[in-house]
């Protein structure tokens, strides 16, 4: 998703970025947060569109040298801000959207805490979707799978899934015209994020088992959010917050509209023994994942206390 937002108080300018396409419900969060904020005329919002501010790599590297102050971006953005958040979307953690939403809460002020000891305001963080693998090839297995460079996720994907896939790693603003031009031919999506980013157009196939979760959250540069004036700061905390879970909301009843849909129109890949293999596989990227980080092993210890204790109650 993309979108690149500035915020001009009184001595004070404040630049935004995200990768949401125009037109989707992510972009549209920011105009909502823009007609929010601009209530404080010392506040002036600008909203980009399209690759402007490059891929997320790009946006946290700006990030990081001042150059951008406060960006949107999905947990492979986040994950290199601070590694916890990848802790939320790897395989076979989840098994519901009411179980993420219930972790989620119950843990955002401890994952708000460590992205602040790394010098960032975690002011929301949503569900994009369940994951799942999409393909325009008819035959979806030894096809070329795209992973999307730079995180510890793709890491393992690549590692586990080589020999099922061939693994073609490449940024998500390249994929569309890999897509058209052949190079890959599989990709890791959300059923909405496929059709936001203009992929579905190209799928013939699909896995039916859901990967993980994707997440995504808004973060700001503390020096800057310690700039902005106090009652801004409460109403527009108070308002990302409250639209990023209305935003996810919608998705979810996206989700599944536009997964019945895609379903009339592609074909279902169910053979049982590769789908065994591939979950399989997918026990191996959740293991790897878990302990290629201290850090976000050590957040996944609480999801997993916590799902625990959600799964203990329902028994």
């Amino acid at each position: 998703m993309l979108f690149l937002v500035n915020l001009f108080f009184i001595g004070l300018t404040v630049k935004f970025a995200s990768i949401a396409p125009e037109g989707s419900f992510w972009y549209d969060m920011a105009l909502k947060i823009k007609q929010e904020l601009e209530k404080d005329q010392s506040i002036k919002i600008v909203v980009y569109s399209g690759t402007a501010m490059g891929d997320e790599a790009d946006i946290v590297r700006k990030l990081r040298i001042g150059q951008l102050h406060a960006a949107g971006l999905t947990s492979h953005g986040l994950e290199m801000i601070s590694p916890e958040i990848r802790a939320y979307d790897i395989p076979l953690v989840f098994n519901s959207w009411e179980e993420f939403f219930e972790v989620r809460t119950k843990l955002f002020p401890e994952l708000a805490r460590r992205y602040e000891r790394k010098g960032y305001k975690l002011l929301s963080h949503f569900a994009i979707g369940f994951v799942y693998i999409f393909s325009k090839s008819e035959n979806i297995w030894g096809s070329n799978l795209w992973v999307w460079i730079g995180d510890t996720l793709s890491e393992a994907q690549a590692k586990e899934l080589q020999g099922t896939f061939k693994i073609v790693p490449l940024q998500i603003i390249d994929v569309l015209q890999a897509l058209a031009t052949g190079i890959v031919d599989t990709v890791f999506n959300t059923f909405y994020a496929l059709h936001a980013l203009q992929w579905s157009k190209f799928i013939k196939s699909y896995i039916p088992m859901p990967q993980y979760i994707y997440s995504a959250g808004i973060i700001v540069r503390k020096d800057i959010w310690d700039k902005i004036p106090e009652e801004t700061k409460r109403r527009g905390e108070k308002f990302i917050l409250e639209n990023s879970l209305s935003v996810e909301e919608g998705i979810v009843k996206l989700e599944k509209q536009v997964q019945e849909e895609l379903s009339k129109k592609v074909r279902v890949e169910n053979d049982p023994k590769k789908i065994e293999e591939l979950k399989n596989a997918l026990e191996k990227i959740r293991k790897r994942v878990i302990e290629s980080n201290p850090e976000i092993k050590d957040f996944y210890a609480l999801i997993d206390r916590e799902l625990t204790k959600i799964r203990s109650s329902k028994k």
